[in-house]
């Protein structure tokens, strides 16, 4: 009986599989495994390998003596499925990202460290004294401790009208203030914002790969709003930085079979009650732990926002109604009832396109590509991309998320904080711009040099957009100065930002909140005795000789100001003690003190 002839198999599909013997290594029957050698690690995924399904031909025979040789046993064409044990941690199910291997992930974690430091660079290179907004926060945070340590009375109801609880960022920013002043404070936001770019490129990277993580990363990190931000002693930066913590969880946890996206309800309610307008960002969140739930549990993910939704309300129902009627005045003060403003629909367009169209525009880009075409190049490792319609809904969401804050300030016409708000948005559409931005460069880095350009572009905007926010408050040194050499007990004082004197002269006994009176707002007694605001009130205020030191700038409050100039000038009472300018003699203060 002859031997089959051996034939090898077609290029690419495997050969016949020898049983009469065993593999180098194989261990067998009755042997025992060396102490030595270990059992096979399975991954902690779950893998799938394809099997080829051998088939013998129909009139495959053993040959006699005179017959040819039967061909071998050739490959079909149907195929079987192996799935791997594993199942993840926590009984998660797969993993939805792709392993990479060591070398990929450190790479990774030093490129973003790099985009990191790059941030920082760009934030701490902005110089000036404290905003009206920082000075309010950090002095009212500071008589907010010595109330709640020792019983202090507070200078004003601060629930009424603030933005955010005052007994929580401002008591942190006071804490960093007393440990190195005003840096210390600002060194928060810088921390928040570092760490909400980190959380970017985490929730990038599970959603998509490591690549565009790096992308949305490089862009976001150059934004006006995340270096402005990441300067500013505000609520902005650490109710970020929850959110962005909220929508890590809710991705992170999206394969897990126990409901770990409840985990996101107290950063949600705590940033909500961080920023007042933070709940515009709450749906979006919502609604992402099931888009992100979607591939592993199917329909069952339409609990996710159900339950987490329900948590959150839970959360803030129970706080407002601990917190009382005040905080409820200010919510409506602030933002579910803001009076509207004048601000024209043009002008808000136009900024809102200069501070975020460019991140914006890619992440459209991202939307679209990828809900055509999920890979940038055949074969690419990225998440298990799902169909189109999941595709088109993670993008509505998420890049649609960017227009929140413009269509709701252009709404109620105003412009306050429209350059804080709008980086909410553009955290939420980071991911996508991520993908655009990959997309434009290429498979193979095909078009690196489009995607530098592009990323040149949004450095520089988001540089000079930054630099020019932060230096469009006057310096206020000299007028600290000069206001520190003619205080008194029991004088009064009127400031235009009277936020900012009383902040850096907070520990001077005759320079309390309640003797300082700004030129938004007053109320004199008359001749009669009937109170007078506006104009007529600070008029007869100054005719009257009830202020010490009058400064004003003509920036904030021009028409007051032009009333204040008029009576300080025909009055003998009052003279001019100083003229403060900056470097190119611009008059910043006029600083007026009584006789």
């Amino acid at each position: 009986m002859s031997r089959r002839p051996h034939n090898p198999a077609p290029p690419g599909r495997p050969g016949p599989v020898r049983r009469d013997r065993p593999n180098p290594g194989e261990q067998r029957p009755g042997e025992r495994r060396p102490a030595d050698q270990r059992p096979p690690v399975w991954p902690d995924v779950v893998d799938t390998v394809m099997l080829a399904k051998f088939t013998r031909q129909a009139d495959a025979v053993l040959p006699g003596p005179a017959e040819p040789a039967a061909p071998p046993d050739t490959p079909g064409e149907s195929t079987r499925v192996l799935r791997l044990p594993g199942g993840g941690k926590h009984g998660s199910g797969p993993m939805r990202f792709t392993l990479s291997s060591r070398r990929r992930t450190w790479v990774s974690r030093a490129v973003l460290f790099a985009i990191m430091c790059v941030q920082a660079a760009l934030s701490l290179r902005m110089s000036n004294t404290a905003f009206e907004d920082e000075a309010l926060y950090l002095y009212s945070g500071h008589l907010e401790l010595a109330h709640l340590l020792h019983g202090a009375a507070l200078q004003g109801n601060y629930s009424n009208y603030f933005s955010g609880a005052p007994v929580l960022y401002p008591v942190l920013g006071a804490l960093a203030d007393n440990v190195g002043g005003l840096a210390a404070a600002r060194a928060v936001s810088l921390i928040a914002m570092l760490g909400t770019t980190g959380l970017l490129y985490s929730l990038t990277r599970r959603l998509f790969n490591e690549r565009v993580g790096l992308c949305a990363a490089v862009v976001f990190s150059v934004t006006e709003s995340a270096l402005f931000l990441g300067h500013l002693a505000t609520y902005d930066a650490p109710s970020l930085f929850l959110l962005a913590l909220a929508a890590w969880i809710v991705v992170r946890t999206a394969p897990f079979r126990w409901p770990g996206y409840l985990l996101a309800a107290p950063p949600i309610a705590l940033a909500v009650a961080t920023k007042y307008a933070a709940g515009l960002y709450v749906p979006t969140i919502v609604a992402l732990s099931a888009i992100a739930a979607w591939p592993y549990r199917g329909r069952k993910a339409l609990i996710s926002p159900v339950a987490l939704g329900a948590a959150v309300a839970a959360l803030l129902g129970g706080a407002l109604y601990l917190a009382g009627p005040a905080y409820q005045t200010g919510i409506r003060f602030t933002t579910t009832a803001r009076a509207p403003g004048t601000a024209a629909t043009s002008v808000l367009l136009r900024d809102s396109l200069v501070w975020g169209g460019l991140p914006f525009a890619l992440a459209l880009i991202g939307a679209v590509a990828y809900a055509i075409r999920p890979r940038t190049e055949p074969g690419e490792l990225i998440a298990p991309p799902g169909g189109r319609l999941w595709r088109v809904t993670l993008g509505i969401v998420l890049t649609g998320t960017a227009l929140l804050a413009p269509a709701d300030q252009i709404h109620i016409h105003t412009l306050t904080s429209l350059q804080k708000h709008i980086g909410f948005g553009l955290f939420f559409a980071a991911p996508f711009a991520g993908v655009g931005l990959a997309r434009i460069v290429g498979d193979h880095f095909r078009r690196a040099q489009v995607g530098i350009a592009i990323w040149g572009a949004a450095l520089v905007i988001g540089m000079t957009q930054a630099n020019d926010l932060f230096t469009a408050w006057p310096q206020s040194s000299g007028l600290v100065r000069v206001m520190s050499r003619y205080l008194q007990p029991g004088a009064h004082y009127l400031a235009e930002v009277d936020e900012v004197p009383i902040y850096y002269l907070r520990r001077h006994g005759d320079a309390q909140p309640g003797q300082f009176t700004s030129t938004y707002f007053i109320s004199y007694p008359g001749p009669q005795g009937q109170p007078l605001g506006g104009n007529a009130g600070f008029a007869a205020a100054i005719k009257a000789g009830y202020f010490k030191v009058v400064a004003y700038s003509g920036q904030v409050t021009p028409g007051v100001d032009n009333v204040l100039a008029r009576a300080l000038r025909s009055d003998p009472d009052y003279r001019l003690a100083a003229q403060i300018t900056n470097a190119n003699g611009t008059v910043l203060y006029y600083v007026w003190v009584r006789r």
